[in-house]
């Protein structure tokens, strides 16, 4: 056997085109559906990725991204098929895949097979020791922006190139995050350049009179004829026609020159020696691996994996959002590591680290109006830290909200903001002595009671300026935020006292406090004989069918501001007040708890009122959609101004469920 070796090596373009690539993200655990085995995930941002031919940002505008291959043949793999026990076989499938423009996230439902091998990976997940979930693609049209130079739909900065034409093959769960040198990007590569170089192989054999097989119809055992040992001689077949061998030389020459001078470029431009690879015949595509390696292992603390930037990423925006609250002067019990350290920031500053921890190396230079741009962009690490900073201002502000509503009704859910309905069924009838031999009598029909409770919403917006930004005006992250869900907490406060004073009619036609109802005393201040009356009148309720004694007992005394120091002396009182004898016990001594609230003065300043606990007898519900007893705010980033926008809307409504727990006394007797 004749042996012809020939020193040819395909340089590759440095145009990424048509190359497979991988990216790795987070998976949140927190979308895992155990029962249908099933995982929400995002697996694609607009987020830089840096490979070796720069800095790589995948367009995730609808017309970019072709989903066909995904959403008809996308299966989920392990490890993109490298795991030997694996390999490429699926261990689950993609249900869904979809486009998230308001965030510019590819997002996936996948749901993972029950076999022995695809559950051991699921366990994994579960249990949170596998977190990456990573993608395979390719790109087939590319937008390469200069340094300093803006892309073309002015979302993205120079020097990177931005994928415009994309499409995604599948999805993978990933067990250590991926390093783009290695995997399916670069199997993908090497692949097509051994193509390249045994191609110029074949036409040298053929120039010597040898027959080879051409690799892309017989290599590989498919159809046709069987392959024929390269570099073998064959008596079966005639001769190629002539080759020039010199053109032929010539070519593999050009070649030779061409990888000496990338290698060498490459090598003088990112430190590396270039005589081994020159030696060896090595292809470039090493020499760009192991330039990217290198590059990996000199930073790694941004390059590890995108699971360790990401728990980075989020410890810098806790630790900076505590730092404004602090600097701010908001109480934080615990704060989170480093934020005494950033505390010092200006909000100017604070954008400044933030863009430079993305790669944003000239950020200190900016006008303010651009700086403010940059650190707003979609998903930034500034703006996640601004709407933290809000959300716990609102969070604290909401739990020391000076309302007293919270201390004695009691709090229902909605599903949704249709009109719920409310029953209470009446209890048994007694059982009646029945003689021997008689029959059982039935029991008259019981009866209910039915209220209907609505949840209704209410909202306000405001804005953090540009001017917020220049002056470094914290009052709008903290003061302003506070203000308005201090309002929205005193809204509900309103709505409960406006319903005890002025006494609606509910759903039995009556008004709320009525003799028809036995819950309204004799006009008279508080003391012992209104107050036995009081007692006296609710103990006595009876059940809707008249026939059980409800023996409910008072546990609150509600009160205008006006009467709270008689409240508290006849509450707190050892004596009988309205006895001459300093010896005779007040009774009632601590026995309820005093609650007070000037909201009541608003309608009388002498009625007082008694409710019973709401764990034991339904008054007043406020009612929230869906259990959610706290504000909710969101953010955006308008297009007509500079700035960011809050909103803070809160779904709620107020009921009267029963009107046996409350007694009201309308105070000193009104003189006809």
């Amino acid at each position: 056997m004749e042996k012809i070796i020939l020193p040819l090596v395909m340089t590759r373009n440095s145009n990424p085109t048509n190359q497979q690539l991988v990216r790795t993200l987070t998976l949140d655990r927190s979308t895992i559906n155990e029962d249908e085995r099933t995982v929400e995930l995002s697996f694609s941002s607009e987020a830089p990725y840096e490979r070796y031919f720069g800095a790589e940002i995948l367009s995730h505008d609808p017309d970019a991204i072709d989903l066909t291959r995904l959403q008809e043949v996308g299966v989920l793999l392990f490890a993109h098929g490298r795991d030997a026990r694996y390999g490429r076989m699926p261990i689950g499938s993609i249900e869904k895949v979809w486009l998230d423009q308001s965030q510019r996230k590819l997002r996936a439902k996948v749901k993972f097979d029950d076999d022995e091998e695809s559950d051991r990976v699921f366990q994994k997940v579960k249990k949170g020791y596998i977190k990456g979930v990573s993608v395979g693609y390719s790109v087939s049209s590319w937008e390469e922006v200069k340094a300093g130079k803006t892309s073309a739909n002015g979302r993205h900065s120079g020097p990177s190139y931005i994928a415009l034409k994309w499409q995604p093959f599948e999805i993978s769960i990933e067990p250590i995050p991926a390093d783009p040198s290695v995997g399916v990007g670069r199997n993908f590569g090497y692949e097509s350049e051994e193509f390249d170089m045994n191609g110029l192989k074949r036409l040298a054999l053929q120039a010597q009179g040898f027959h080879v097989p051409d690799m892309g119809t017989n290599l590989g055992g498919g159809g046709g004829a069987p392959a024929t040992e390269p570099g073998t001689r064959t008596t079966e077949q005639p001769a190629a026609p002539p080759i020039d061998t010199a053109e032929l030389q010539r070519r593999a020459a050009e070649a030779e020159r061409a990888r000496v001078t990338e290698i060498s470029q490459l090598c003088r431009t990112f430190g590396l020696d270039d005589a081994e690879y020159i030696r060896s015949g090595a292809p470039v595509q090493a020499v760009k691996d192991a330039i990217l390696q290198k590059q990996m292992e000199e930073r790694k603390p941004h390059t590890t994996s995108v699971e360790v930037r990401t728990e980075e990423v989020e410890k810098f925006r806790a630790a900076a959002s505590d730092a404004l609250l602090l600097r701010a002067g908001r109480h934080i019990q615990k704060p989170a590591d480093g934020a005494l350290e950033l505390r010092s920031l200006r909000l100017r500053d604070l954008a400044i680290d933030c863009l430079q921890r993305a790669g944003e190396h000239q950020a200190h230079r900016m006008k303010d109006e651009d700086l403010l741009k940059r650190a707003l962009m979609p998903d930034s690490t500034f703006q996640g830290i601004i709407s933290n900073a809000v959300n716990k201002t609102l969070s604290q502000a909401y739990q020391e909200a000076p309302t007293t509503f919270q201390l004695w009704t009691s709090k229902g859910s909605n599903s949704d903001f249709k009109a719920a309905e409310h029953y209470r069924i009446s209890e048994a009838g007694n059982l009646e002595l029945t003689p021997q031999n008689g029959l059982i009598p039935y029991d008259t029909p019981m009866k209910d009671e039915k209220v209907t409770k609505a949840v209704l919403t209410y909202t306000k917006r405001w804005g953090f300026t540009r001017e917020a930004f220049v002056n470094d005006d914290l009052g709008i992250l903290t003061r302003v935020p506070t203000a308005y869900v201090t309002a929205a907490k005193r809204g509900i406060n309103q709505l409960v006292y406006k319903m005890l004073a002025t006494n609606p009619v509910i759903f039995d036609a009556n008004p709320l406090f009525d003799a028809v109802h036995n819950n309204l005393g004799t006009a008279g201040a508080i003391g012992k004989d209104t107050m036995s009356e009081a007692r006296l009148k609710m103990r006595t309720q009876k059940d809707q069918r008249g026939i059980a004694t409800l023996n409910i007992s008072p546990r609150y005394l509600l009160v205008p501001a006006a009467l709270e120091t008689a409240a508290a002396q006849f509450m707190r009182s050892e004596a009988d007040l309205t006895s001459n004898n300093s010896g005779v016990a007040n009774v009632f001594r601590n026995s309820y708890t005093v609650i007070v609230d000037a909201e009541l003065d608003a309608y009388s300043g002498d009625a007082w009122y008694l409710a019973a606990d709401q764990n034991l007898a339904d008054t007043i519900e406020v009612t929230y959609l869906r259990g959610q007893e706290e504000p909710t705010l969101e953010t955006d980033i308008p297009f007509d101004r500079l700035g960011m926008d809050f909103r803070i809307y809160f779904d709620y409504g107020v009921t009267v469920l029963d009107y046996r727990g409350l007694f009201k006394n309308d105070g000193v007797a009104v003189t006809p």
